[in-house]
């Protein structure tokens, strides 16, 4: 009898050690929404961060390829003000560790691409019609088409291009007696273009 008492007590042990090393915390589980993001420029991030627990906090770092404004951090949400650094697309790769009850969670990644800022009217393309096409091409000029107007200018700036594009001495060179513009100028020309003709 007194046998059996101590085999069933031991049991009983090894059952209790057993429940105890599997009550073990659940690990958290990370979303990140969206899971991968595209802005411009000068824009800022908007990335929700959730998780399967409840209470789980977010910390994260991140790899920076070809722009500035990224940083390690930790919230509920990455938002954060990007900007190209050059004259290419860049990359912000954030790694977002979850945690709940003291136990981390698998990191996720979020990628962040930053394309260059769009060329608008306004910002970009007007300071170079208003002084490379005076005294004709503005108001008050002579000739009717005014490109120190959006409509106008949005609407001839095929022909503009064209134009601006030839050689001094060439027939229909612009600006008429003038320089011709930089290889810059005229990129922006057409890059306003190629982003969709906007005006601010």
């Amino acid at each position: 009898m007194k046998k059996f008492n101590l085999k069933f007590a031991f049991l009983a042990l090894i059952v209790v050690a057993v429940s105890c090393s599997d009550d073990d915390e659940p690990r958290p589980v990370a979303t990140a929404t969206p899971a991968a993001q595209v802005i411009s420029s000068g824009e800022t991030t908007s990335v929700e961060l959730t998780s399967t627990i409840t209470g789980t906090t977010f910390s994260w770092t991140v790899v920076q390829a070809g722009v500035t404004g990224a940083s390690l951090g930790s919230g509920s949400t990455i938002a954060q003000t990007l900007s190209v650094d050059g004259t290419e697309t860049g990359t912000a790769t954030y790694a977002v560790v979850p945690t709940a009850n003291g136990v981390a969670g698998d990191a996720i990644n979020v990628m962040v691409t930053v394309n260059l800022a769009k060329t608008t009217y306004l910002a970009d393309v007007k300071p170079i019609l208003t002084v490379s096409c005076a005294p004709c091409h503005v108001a008050g000029g002579t000739h009717p088409g005014k490109w120190d107007e959006y409509d106008p200018a949005k609407n001839k700036i095929n022909s503009i291009i064209n134009r601006v594009k030839r050689n001094p001495g060439e027939q229909g060179f612009m600006p008429l007696n003038g320089t011709k513009l930089s290889d810059e100028k005229i990129a922006i020309l057409e890059k306003w273009l190629a982003d969709g003709l906007l005006e601010e």
